[in-house]
């Protein structure tokens, strides 16, 4: 039976080395990977996500970009991964990042989690405690981080 891995994914382009670490770790056949990206809920157009109406798009145009963004940057990861001969899934959630992680991770029963971290300076860190931290406080399983590139 494959074991579950959880990629949590951001629209930047350093999510395209994340997908290299995971192919780097997992193998097809005995990895099922699940791709998760996370709009922050104040970026939202909507607590869940669901196609974007024209009235939305004049209304929230920068929640409308975040949400197709986010689309874009699923689908490109999940055919990345697929055409690599694994068997994945993705989804989209608008929904605190850690909260979403830790959830969906628990959820899928993940052996594994593998995500990025920002380079940020020791004050940033203390302003703004890092997404990885926090995630690694709260889950059970490994969690993988890899560098984002700036």
């Amino acid at each position: 039976m494959p074991s579950h891995v959880l990629i949590a994914i951001d629209a930047s382009p350093a999510s395209s080395g994340l997908l290299d670490l995971a192919r780097r770790y997992c193998q097809p056949g005995q990895h099922h990977l699940h791709v998760l990206l996370a709009i922050d809920s104040t970026f939202a157009v909507h607590d869940h996500l669901a196609p974007i109406r024209q009235d939305e798009e004049e209304e929230y145009p920068a929640a409308c970009e975040e949400q197709r963004l986010g689309d874009a940057a699923m689908l490109k990861a999940v055919t990345a991964l697929r055409e690599s001969g694994f068997t994945c899934e993705g989804k989209l959630v608008a929904a605190d990042p850690v909260d979403a992680i830790v959830s969906q991770a628990e959820a899928l029963g993940c052996e594994l989690i593998v995500m990025g971290h920002r380079h940020l300076s020791r004050l940033g860190r203390l302003l703004d405690p890092s997404i990885s931290v926090k995630v690694i406080d709260r889950v059970q399983c490994a969690v993988l981080v890899g560098p984002c590139h700036r």
